[in-house]
């Protein structure tokens, strides 16, 4: 499942789409994702969750992301790290859509702001969260158009 924003500024006429979610890519995305993280390209940290848990996951689902210190707004994958309840459980093919039941939250990835290196915060949904300013004049963004897939 996914779901799509339109950001608007009535003021200085700023405007971003941003796609959260997956639809039926996520395996794919996950795999990916997956792989990266055990190279090293999403942090030494995930990397070394792989190495100390092999059956764990991540959590590849795109989420958007929103830096307080400079405004700035992103889209990207959550990277949330997880393993298996039952230290024997998993497969390769486990690590592909896991049922997140059998799973348990080991460390929420920290994701740093691109342009200023400060902490993002997660945005649960623009509609009706707590306003996300203008990146270029601050002042609060409009969500215009709103679409769901799969």
């Amino acid at each position: 499942m996914g779901i799509g924003y339109s950001l608007v500024c009535k003021k200085c006429g700023y405007s971003r789409n941003l796609f959260a979610g997956c639809g039926m890519m996520y395996n794919e995305v996950l795999r990916e994702k997956t792989e990266e993280a055990k190279q090293g390209k999403h942090g030494q940290r995930l990397k070394e969750l792989f190495e100390q848990y092999p059956n764990g996951c991540i959590d590849a689902m795109n989420n958007i992301y929103y830096c307080p210190e400079c405004r700035a707004v992103e889209c990207e994958s959550s990277l949330d790290f997880y393993r298996p309840k039952d230290a024997g459980r998993g497969s390769e093919d486990d690590h592909f859509g896991p049922d997140m039941d059998e799973f348990e939250l080991v460390e929420s990835h920290a994701h740093i702001c691109r342009k200023c290196g400060k902490p993002m915060k997660e945005v649960m949904r623009l509609t009706d969260s707590e306003p996300v300013d203008c990146p270029e004049c601050g002042e609060a963004l409009e969500s215009g158009h709103m679409l769901m897939w799969d």
